[in-house]
This record gives structure tokens, C-alpha cells and sequence, in this order.
């Protein structure tokens, strides 16, 4: 069992919550969902394992992407991830442009949408 990892995403989907009531005025199921597998997975799989199933089948993770609900899923968690990862400093519109800038046709409206885009 994997507990710092647990506690690491567990942190983090509070801070997703958070987000998402403040950008919709409201909590999603999906949000509620948000990396549960990898709370889960985390009890028997090592974080290796986790984290590449996860990306693999998450569709707020770029390559599964497809609905504008799975592109605003994408920005709410790159906007938390900020206030909960050390490694991930960058609010959504930095991450956007520094690491998926392909993204920009999708995301742009969706940050502008959200008063996310200064």
C-alpha cells in the first residue's frame, strides 16, 4: 500500500474540488470521481504502475480528451495542481502553453470562459 501516494492525491482532489466549485458554482460527479482510481490502485499497485494506468484511461489527461466537459476537467486540475504539488507550479494557462501548446484552440476559450486567461 502505497499511503504517501493516497494522501498526495487525496490532498489534491480536495484542492480539485475546490476549484471546480469555484470555476462552475458547483461540484461535478465527474469531479467527485477525480483520480479515485488512483486512491484505489494505489492500495495494491506501486506508483509507477498507478500513475501510467492512469494517464493511460483518464480523459482529463490530454490523449483522452474529447467532450469539452473532458477539457474543462483538464483545466480545473492543472489550475489545483499548483496549491498541492510542489513539482507543478504553474496555473492552467502556463501549463497550456508550456507543456500541451497543440491544446491552445481547445483550452484558450475554455480559460477565457473561466477568467482564467490574465
Amino acid at each position: 500500500m502505497d499511503k504517501k501516494h493516497i494522501k498526495y492525491t487525496i490532498i489534491h482532489k480536495k484542492a480539485f474540488l475546490i476549484i471546480e466549485k469555484k470555476l462552475l458554482g458547483k461540484n461535478t460527479i465527474r469531479g467527485y470521481l477525480h483520480d479515485l482510481d488512483k486512491i484505489i490502485l494505489y492500495i495494491f499497485f506501486d506508483y509507477k504502475t498507478v500513475h501510467n494506468f492512469h494517464r493511460k484511461y483518464s480523459k482529463h489527461h490530454s490523449l483522452k480528451a474529447k467532450t469539452k466537459n473532458d477539457y474543462i476537467q483538464m483545466v480545473i486540475d492543472w489550475e489545483c495542481a499548483r496549491y498541492t504539488k510542489p513539482d507543478k507550479p504553474l496555473n492552467a494557462k502556463e501549463t497550456l502553453y508550456k507543456f500541451y501548446p497543440e491544446l491552445e484552440d481547445k483550452i484558450m476559450p475554455i480559460l477565457k470562459e473561466f477568467n482564467l486567461y490574465q
